[in-house]
């Protein structure tokens, strides 16, 4: 399938359907045109309604004010976040001063505590002691290979809460979403 970007640069997009809907880079939710749903088999499988990114991120806006505590607001953008990564960054952009300390500090300490909680999707690189002998597969097995910023941690005293081990992630995901912003 093609997708012409505004530039009128084509741009060949390997997926479709509901595979489609699962890659947060690509998946535009209600933003896709009808001509789009058609060409990408995504008739039905979303709302009628055609959005624009504002529309959807005054919509996500009014949810997340709907919940209460700040770990409930986390998890919520999180799971923007691993759907439609483009709304993401455009809700977080349009009220950045609201949502850095939910994405960042202090939040992010809670999230790093119940981390295998709300752990929904893959996001970073696991490099673990047992596997130091597997770095090259390990970094091949990166989906994305043109990164330009990584952040790493040890895990160890994340925000003064001690060793939180895998639960450290949510460092560099938090991080990662403030400088991506």
């Amino acid at each position: 399938m093609q997708f012409t970007h505004k530039k009128n640069r084509s741009l060949y997009i390997p997926y479709a359907g509901p595979v489609l809907l699962e890659f947060p880079l690509l998946n535009k939710g209600s933003a896709f045109s009808l001509e789009e749903r058609s060409n990408f088999n995504l008739l039905g499988l979303l709302p009628e309604v055609v959005e624009t990114i504002e529309e959807q991120a005054e919509r996500a806006w009014i949810q997340y004010q709907g919940f209460k505590t700040e770990i409930d607001k986390h998890i919520y953008l999180r799971n923007i976040q691993d759907t439609n990564e483009t709304l993401f960054y455009r809700l977080i952009g349009n009220h950045l001063e609201e949502m850095m300390p939910v994405i960042y500090t202090p939040t992010v300490g809670a999230a790093c505590e119940r981390f295998s909680e709300i752990y929904r999707r893959a996001r970073g690189v696991f490099i673990s002691y047992q596997n130091r002998h597997n770095l090259d597969d390990i970094l091949q097995n990166v989906p994305n290979h043109n990164v330009k910023v990584i952040v790493v941690t040890d895990g160890e005293r994340i925000l003064g809460l001690g060793d939180q081990g895998i639960g450290g992630m949510g460092i560099p995901i938090g991080k990662l979403s403030l400088y991506t912003t």
